[in-house]
């Protein structure tokens, strides 16, 4: 029998950066191979390129499909050969039913004379597939809003089969990533059916304990290279931290660790002691924050202080700017700012606290549509007004000399900010938000999709903002060098708490990994 997938010498360039440097998978029928690595590393570029998001380098690249060759990019051809992709997205809309959700791919509803939809049939058939997947307690007629995480998964997976006899593999793109631990078994058991049917199963997830629990085998990937492959069972997990950080270990290029550092580091607890000591009252603090990632998370940050929050996906990390913007529900515990609580607050009022919140979207941030000047004033219009009136010369010249102070290219006002690169757009809005002269800045990924040049004179705006400006400054950042170069402090989260503090020399990439895959 042919393997159910091969992936053969993949290589991705994007401007500046080689994604993947000809990566070879291979994975056989009734199998479960991980494929694990750090940001960064390649896995996603794989998938998306396995998916026809991206296409390989020119004339690099093949894939074969249980024994049939298809083009990489033909994303009929991966569908009708049978490769199905639960992404963490997951694709279902909440406003329909689970019958609703599972029509929308193979098309027209089964009708009697009449054009009357055969309602019936329709839930006989919906009920068998939830079956398959071992969702039988739900009904065809639930909307999707009502179920939970792991029941939304089974019903995406249900989709991917429905009304189709020719799945051969199922991509899982961090399945778990927002799954609570009780339910994490229970998608186990799906994916063990899958694999006992004879499909093959690339399971992508940050979790060590899942790979162990659930692959077959593992492919490593680091900078775009397979580091390792092999199975599962012959690879020691302190060794498979290794190859997945490049620390000692895991290959002879391996950095060897400092041998000065500690061997243990002090608990968070310390380090909250430690603020208020130094400041009074902390300019931002989280205390046992329980949310939809976090599980008792706490922290508290000083005036002029870089604080960076390191985690695998899932881990809590993201949910902090989220819960300031009231994205995320704060289920217990406290966030406040000076004493005064500050979750569910409008932007305005964050504001008015001096708290400032950079979510990692594009669209949650800045709005595309108007123009640089527009987006840089636009939290900040006030002293621009004059008996009703805005001062538009004044307002052009300020921008002016901010697009300057901050390098944005080309320094022209009434550029739309769509016309910008990555890098400027993120330079408008830390520059819009730092006109509101604020105390505290929550930054979610903010060199995310910025070449190198730009990441430089971002980290740089923002060690002026804490070291010149006595902002306090929260960098949320799955860019481990971007921590490495601008952080004070770094805390590692796992499972929704802060498990690790980094200081000084201990702030490296290579003991940031280490500690984030840490039992």
């Amino acid at each position: 029998m042919p393997p159910a997938l091969e992936l053969h010498d993949i290589r991705k360039t994007f401007p500046g950066q080689v994604a993947l440097k000809g990566v070879d998978l291979v994975v056989e029928p009734g199998e479960v191979h991980a494929l694990v690595g750090h940001n960064g590393s390649g896995k996603s570029t794989l998938i998306k390129v396995l998916a026809g998001f991206h296409a390989p380098d020119p004339g690099t690249g093949s894939c074969v499909i249980a024994g049939t060759p298809v083009r990489l990019g033909d994303t009929d051809a991966v569908r009708r050969l049978g490769v199905r992709f639960i992404h963490q997205g997951l694709g279902l809309l909440d406003d329909l039913t689970v019958l609703e959700n599972l029509r929308l791919g193979p098309g027209l509803y089964q009708t009697a004379p009449g054009w009357r939809i055969r309602w019936r049939r329709e839930r006989a058939r919906v009920r068998q597939a939830l079956e398959r997947v071992g969702m039988a307690e739900v009904s065809a007629d639930e909307y999707v809003r009502n179920l939970t995480a792991v029941q939304k998964t089974g019903v995406a997976i249900c989709r991917a089969l429905y009304g189709e006899d020719n799945a051969s593999v199922f991509v899982f793109d961090e399945p778990t990533a927002t799954l609570p631990d009780d339910e994490v078994e229970r998608l186990f058991t799906i994916i063990r059916q899958l694999a006992a049917r004879g499909m093959g199963v690339v399971y992508v997830s940050h979790r060590l304990e899942e790979i162990y629990s659930v692959a077959d085998q593992v492919t490593v990937l680091r900078e775009g290279e397979v580091i390792a492959f092999g199975p599962v069972a012959t690879i020691p997990r302190d060794r498979l931290v290794a190859l997945i950080t490049g620390t000692a270990g895991g290959d002879d290029q391996g950095s060897e660790p400092d041998p000065g550092l500690p061997p243990q580091v002090r608990p968070a607890a310390s380090s909250r002691s430690a603020a208020r000591e130094q400041n009074g009252s902390a300019a931002l603090e989280l205390s046992e924050v329980v949310s939809k990632e976090c599980a008792g998370l706490s922290f508290a940050i000083r005036a002029g202080e870089v604080l960076g929050l390191a985690g695998l996906a899932g881990s809590g990390v993201h949910d902090v700017p989220a819960l300031l913007l009231g994205q995320s529900t704060l289920r217990s515990g406290s966030i406040r700012r000076l004493g005064a609580e500050v979750h569910g607050l409008n932007p305005r009022q964050l504001r008015q606290l001096g708290v400032a919140v950079l979510p990692a979207a594009i669209d949650q941030k800045a709005i595309t549509s108007m123009s640089v000047r527009e987006n840089v004033t636009l939290c900040s219009l006030g002293p621009y007004y004059r008996n009703g009136l805005l001062r538009h010369r004044a307002e052009f010249a300020d921008v002016v000399d901010d697009l300057h102070r901050f390098e944005v290219r080309p320094a022209r006002p009434d550029m739309p900010l769509a016309s910008l690169s990555g890098g400027n757009r993120q330079k408008v809005c830390v520059a819009k938000w730092l006109r509101t002269s604020p105390q505290v800045l929550v930054l979610d990924e903010p060199t995310q999709g910025v070449d190198v040049g730009g990441k430089e004179e971002i980290l740089k705006i923002l060690k002026d903002a804490a070291h010149q400006q006595d902002v306090a400054i929260v960098v949320c950042s799955s860019d481990l060098d971007d921590l490495e170069g601008l952080c004070d402090r770094v805390l590692v989260v796992r499972r929704g708490r802060v498990t690790d503090e980094l200081t000084g020399r201990e702030i490296v990439r290579e003991e940031i990994l280490r500690r984030s895959y840490a039992d």
